[in-house]
């Protein structure tokens, strides 16, 4: 039987939930992220994200701990989306990551799942990837670190979408030899879109999966998942982009190798040492 009707089979939420009104705040970020794609001006973007606890000032101040560490992570993520490639940025995002990281360890460290949100395991696993994209050591050194908060994500909730997200992508860049696939790239990108609670959520899941497909050739269901994703967010910029992109024969994965230094620096890595996917 597959994992993944085992996993629809065992619905049980293992940890514990965010108050209803701590969910409101955590979905309304995700939304504004989706609606950021919208935004030509990246400084834009910044500047809404950075405005974001002060508009929703009375909500934000009621957060327990938990919710508002993960809200400063989110925050601190999404911005690095945007300034990343500002100069001057990346020493100072480089020291927020690592004491983040400090940060959400010092708080998981000695508790059980059914202490933890689904959210709080996904969000340290994420500011690891974040943390460790300045170097191909850390990557090696921490690429199992990510996957296993990712796994004990969906271990606290089976049915926790962004992290089925994040975890289809580790499977889509790992090594084969390290457990990497693309079978299972594609069964957690289709599980994540089943399991999306909101649009945000199903947008994110659909642009990943549409550009999982263009690279497996799978050129019109590719374009299916786009042309959802321009439903759920009209007039969306990352839908734009990605679709330019396909235009010129790349996906995202192209894309981001030619922006990314890093990511080059790895394609070399593999070649050299006779890695294949």
């Amino acid at each position: 039987m597959s994992i993944f009707l085992l996993a629809l089979a065992v619905p049980s939420f293992a940890g514990k939930k965010f108050t209803d009104q701590e969910r409101t705040v955590i979905d309304a970020f995700w939304n504004l992220r989706m609606e950021l794609t919208r935004l030509e001006n990246k400084a834009d973007a910044v500047n809404a994200i950075d405005s974001f606890p002060e508009e929703n000032r009375d909500q934000v101040g009621k957060l327990g701990k938990e919710a508002y560490l993960l809200l400063e992570c989110l925050m601190t993520m999404e911005r690095y989306n945007y300034i990343y490639s500002f100069p001057g940025e990346s020493k100072e995002s480089r020291k927020q990551f690592v004491n983040l990281r400090n940060k959400l360890k010092e708080y998981l460290e000695d508790k059980s799942d059914s202490e933890l949100t689904p959210e709080i395991c996904l969000c340290y696993a994420d500011i690891t990837s974040y943390y460790m994209s300045y170097s191909i050591k850390d990557i090696l050194f921490n690429g199992t670190t990510v996957k296993k908060y990712q796994e004990r994500a969906l271990r606290v909730d089976p049915e926790f979408a962004p992290a089925m997200i994040n975890l289809a992508q580790w499977y889509y860049y790992a090594p084969v030899f390290f457990g990497g696939s693309k079978e299972m790239t594609r069964e957690w990108q289709k599980k994540s879109i089943l399991c999306a609670r909101t649009n945000a959520e199903k947008f994110y899941a659909k642009t990943a999966h549409s550009q999982f497909l263009f690279e497996m050739k799978e050129y019109e269901e590719s374009k299916k998942q786009l042309d959802d994703c321009e439903q759920l967010c009209p007039g969306s910029n990352l839908v734009k982009l990605l679709r330019e992109q396909n235009a010129l024969g790349k996906s995202l994965n192209d894309y981001n190798k030619e922006r990314s230094k890093l990511l080059k620096s790895a394609d070399d890595y593999k070649k050299k040492n006779n890695i294949n996917e």
